[in-house]
């Protein structure tokens, strides 16, 4: 049986939100970097480069913590539990002894941050909480203040920092968005919620007072502590609105000099500005002081038309701005609302600063600042540093040229192409949306200069793009006039086929559409229902199978649709046996009666395999014998039921698990290369593309 490694494919950027940056107390070049759906990359040469990490029982990281005294130990909060790490953030294991018992359908106890008593390290409490402001259904035990004497392998709940949580109105305990340890006896600890403002405990956790003198709203994000004088804190404050169209009120910084009890504006020469969307109203939800020069602070205005990084040098009684989102070389169009700042704790001058998207990294204390996440190659094309954030969609060599693939994932992802064989990759082009998220692509010529794209997600329709000249620009296919859905009406979009340039079928909204003039205009041929992907018995053909709530369907000619009796419904995904086009495999994900993977031949269908995770299929183009499957799952409860990627070689009556170097399990796209059939591309949700090689 094959043994896969995978190694990521390195495409640009992260995708994805950044959640925590820490560095090591131990080595400054010793980096860890979290993400809200993203996992965890660990760098050993200080952010130039990121490796996978393993063992997560699901992707949904908070914050970090070292140990004092063992470099290679490391805790992390994830909205699954307490995480622990032993050989420097490699490997991670689950520590949730004494914890309710993990949830299949919900997260039951999110942990924001763990943290060690320095005299006894042995000692540690975790707070349970997600600076991400993740969601969860049932009763999570937001605001959760859980000890352990025993390293972490076993907990008992002590107290509940008390505010009620949006997603639980009933629940005693808010969201610990941030917390700190004040003092070395380990009893003084001040923590920020959401809506409650700033709390501390003076007894170890167990129980908790409000101090919020002085501040004028209690949107508290973040909150930092002076590293020898317990007693002065500083609090990043976002925006607040009362009413929906009644003036936001603007974030800032506060501090205080007797441990909360009163906060004074520390906000001279931040951005105060104010409007009725708080989306483009000052708002501050990080802060930072370095640890070895207590004077210096970072923080960042995040509003959408704000995105300026600002330093102090006077403790926060004076700020200025010394970086905007266009003086940075970032991958991703993204703004700079930074919402993670971290100091490196050996110097000032070392920092680092992330958002949605990016990763950016200073060592002359802001003067020049770089994306750890990409680099740029050439005039517009990037290569990633090895962590992606990519929620991927869809994977797509071009049939015609072994050279040019393209990557569709969510959200800015939505579309990039490689032309050198990926090595590089570049973004969209003129035209194309910075956000939306791309599903597929159809290449509708023998050189890769016409393709047409279907963009949107969550149930929008965001247009069918098509250029003709490579991807350098793009035209928006959309509303009544072309026979389209409007943009932004709800209709998702799926796969889409051309047999040519200008005869193409897309799946929108569920329905079967078709041009036969190169997108210009479309007709509905078949109202579905639920129709979703498209898979042509060869490139370029008019004969194509569509999958969709009721089934499987087939036609020969792009026009008469005959459903294929007998197939799983509903289908999720249908491939075709490159060298037999009468033999098709199909899945049915989350189905409770067709989960799992099924062929199709001779009039007879059989399940191959019996797993309603199975999301996706891919053929092996010259060794039909040859299956790939992936498993997916959405991140909404404590472990993953995604197994990662599975392959046979006998057809499928044997399989084998092949996870070797995946740094996420879960995902959707599973891709033969059909100019080198020992290639394989495969797309988590979450941590972007990884590529291995079957022998």
């Amino acid at each position: 049986m094959a043994v896969i490694r995978w190694t990521p494919l390195y495409e640009p950027g992260c995708g994805g939100w950044l959640t925590s940056v820490a560095v090591s107390p131990h080595n400054p070049r010793h980096v860890l970097l979290g993400g809200d759906m993203l996992g965890i990359g660990l760098s050993t040469d200080g952010g130039d480069s990121w490796q996978s990490t393993f063992g997560l029982p699901s992707w949904e990281i908070a914050d970090f913590t070292f140990h004092p005294i063992h470099p290679r130990t490391v805790w992390v909060g994830t909205m699954s539990g307490p995480c622990l790490s032993t050989d420097g953030g490699r490997h991670w294991r689950l520590m949730r002894t004494g914890f309710p018992p993990t949830s299949d359908w919900h997260y039951s106890a999110p942990i924001q941050k763990v943290l060690i008593n320095p005299r006894h390290p042995d000692h540690l409490l975790a707070f349970g909480g997600s600076h991400r402001q993740w969601h969860s259904p049932g009763e999570p035990q937001w605001g959760a203040v859980w000890e352990s004497k025993d390293g972490g392998n076993s907990w008992r709940r002590i107290g509940t920092v008390a505010a009620r949580h949006p997603d639980n109105p009933q629940s005693p305990g808010g969201n610990i968005v941030a917390v700190v340890s004040a003092d070395c006896q380990f009893t003084t600890f001040y923590a920020a919620v959401p809506g409650a403002g700033v709390l501390v405990s003076t007894d170890g956790g167990r129980t908790w007072q409000s101090r919020n003198n002085g501040l004028p709203h209690l949107h508290v994000m973040d909150i930092a502590v002076h590293p020898r004088d317990p007693q002065r804190l500083w609090v990043a404050l976002s925006n607040y609105q009362a009413q929906p169209g009644q003036p936001v009120l603007p974030g800032g910084i506060y501090r205080s000099e007797d441990g909360g009890r009163h906060w004074k504006p520390s906000s001279v020469g931040l951005s105060t500005k104010s409007t009725t969307d708080p989306n483009l109203t000052a708002r501050y939800e990080a802060i930072a002081v370095a640890p070895t020069q207590p004077d210096i602070l970072l923080t960042a205005d995040t509003a959408w038309d704000g995105g300026n990084l600002y330093r102090s040098t006077d403790g926060g009684a004076s700020w200025h701005a010394i970086l905007r989102r266009q003086d940075v070389d970032c991958a991703y169009p993204a703004g700079l609302g930074a919402t993670v700042i971290e100091f490196a704790p050996h110097s000032a001058d070392i920092a680092f600063v992330a958002g949605s998207e990016y990763v950016l990294r200073t060592h002359d204390a802001g003067k020049k600042w770089i994306d750890v996440t990409a680099k740029r190659v050439a005039a517009n094309s990037w290569r990633g540093r090895g962590f992606s954030g990519l929620c991927c969609v869809n994977f797509r060599f071009n049939p015609h040229n072994p050279r040019h693939a393209v990557l569709l994932a969510m959200d800015h992802g939505n579309f990039w192409q490689s032309h050198d064989g990926l090595r590089s990759w570049t973004w969209g082009g003129n035209g194309m949306p910075n956000w939306g998220g791309g599903n597929d692509v159809a290449f509708a010529d023998n050189t890769g200069d016409v393709m047409f794209v279907t963009l949107g997600q969550f149930g929008n329709f965001e247009g069918i793009a098509r250029t003709t000249d490579g991807g350098r620009s793009w035209a928006i296919l959309a509303g009544a006039s072309r026979g389209l859905p409007e943009r932004y009406d709800r209709a998702q979009p799926l796969g889409i086929h051309a047999a040519s340039a200008r005869e193409v079928w897309a799946a929108v909204g569920g329905k079967l559409y078709f041009s036969n003039d190169g997108g210009d205009h479309w007709e509905v041929i078949h109202d579905g229902p639920g129709f979703g992907w498209i898979a042509p018995v060869s490139p370029g053909a008019r004969a194509f199978y569509v999958c969709g709530e009721s089934g499987v369907w087939f036609t020969s000619n792009g026009r008469e649709l005959k459903p294929v009796e007998g197939s799983p419904k509903p289908c999720t995904w249908v491939a075709v046996d490159p060298l037999f086009p009468e033999r098709i495999y199909v899945t049915a994900w989350r189905s409770a009666d067709y989960g799992g993977l099924w062929r199709y031949e001779s009039g007879k269908w059989s399940r191959l395999r019996d797993d309603r995770f199975i999301s996706r299929v891919a053929v092996c183009p010259t060794i039909p014998k040859r299956l790939a499957v992936s498993t997916s799952d959405h991140p909404y409860h404590d472990v993953c039921f995604a197994t990662g990627v599975w392959v046979s070689s006998d057809g499928g009556n044997t399989w084998s698990q092949q996870n070797e170097g995946l740094a996420c399990l879960r995902g959707d796209v599973i891709a033969f290369n059909p100019h080198d059939p020992t290639q394989l591309v495969f797309g988590t949700m979450g941590r972007g593309f990884f590529i291995g090689t079957w022998q």
